[in-house]
């Protein structure tokens, strides 16, 4: 099952024209990103490294994902993913092992007629498992993600967006509820809601920087690590530079921080 714990999503109501709006007007892009992590309050250790590429209108083609090797105390490369589109709109997403010919993993995706996301259909390869993730458009700004696993497996994301972010959320596997949160965020660009799809995780379309979460984990699954704030330095164009994660749970003095680089369109 996928983490009960994803968030985020497009505005119910304008998500293609969302995305077409920030391609068209935004000044500068996400070039990499690095993430590292203090597990004993000793300093950051750089563990991940995320490179995009884009082609020349402004469309993501392709990220590369680069991992830490303490053996060779360097940076390499993991799996990397590529997309295809029809139109402007992401059709195809695969994943691809370091070395590999054939994607592990690939998302293909089906829209509305208005151009919001109708279902994303996730192949697993690797693991063996298929899923779809089917979008309800409620009434009041609430959308209702329904996945579903070919294992047998299903659970409910249904969330209230309001202001371009998600303002509280609630996970159910049936009867049972699984967690509700409620978040914050600040008044500037998040990089990823600039990247222009909708990934199936629903991580990257908030279109502000998340600052609070207050997620109560009732049941069904409980992450080993919770966020509970984020602190952020910004560059003069209104985009973070880095981004600290404070969590709740687990060792106090682990943190998370992920540094930000762009380039000019």
């Amino acid at each position: 099952m996928k983490p009960i714990y994803a968030v985020a999503l497009l505005s119910a109501l304008t998500l293609s024209n969302c995305h077409e709006e920030n391609v068209s007007v935004k000044e500068t892009r996400l070039d990499y990103y690095i993430e590292s992590f203090d597990v004993d309050g000793l300093g950051f250790d750089p563990q991940l490294k995320v490179v995009y590429e884009y082609g020349e209108s402004g469309q993501i083609d392709k990220y590369t994902v680069l991992g830490y090797n303490p053996t060779t105390e360097a940076m390499e490369m993991q799996r990397y993913f590529v997309f295809s589109y029809s139109g402007a709109r992401v059709d195809r997403i695969a994943g691809y092992l370091s070395g590999a010919d054939s994607p592990y993993i690939e998302d293909t995706y089906q829209y509305l007629p208005n151009g919001d996301v109708s279902t994303i259909t996730e192949d697993n390869h690797a693991a063996g498992v298929n899923s779809t993730a089917t979008f309800t458009y409620l009434e009041n700004a609430t959308v209702k993600v329904s996945y579903t696993f070919s294992n047998g497996g299903a659970f409910d994301y249904e969330f209230v967006y309001s202001g371009g972010n998600i303002l509280s959320d609630t996970t159910t596997r049936g009867s049972e509820l699984c967690s509700d949160g409620q978040y914050t965020y600040d008044q500037h660009h998040n990089p990823f809601s600039d990247l222009g799809y909708v990934d199936y995780l629903l991580t990257n379309l908030s279109v502000n920087n998340r600052l609070t979460e207050d997620v109560n984990f009732v049941g069904c699954a409980f992450p080993s690590l919770i966020p509970e704030s984020y602190t952020y330095e910004y560059n003069d164009r209104g985009y973070p530079t880095s981004a600290t994660t404070l969590y709740k749970s687990g060792d106090p003095a682990a943190k998370s921080r992920r540094e930000f680089f762009y380039k000019p369109v």
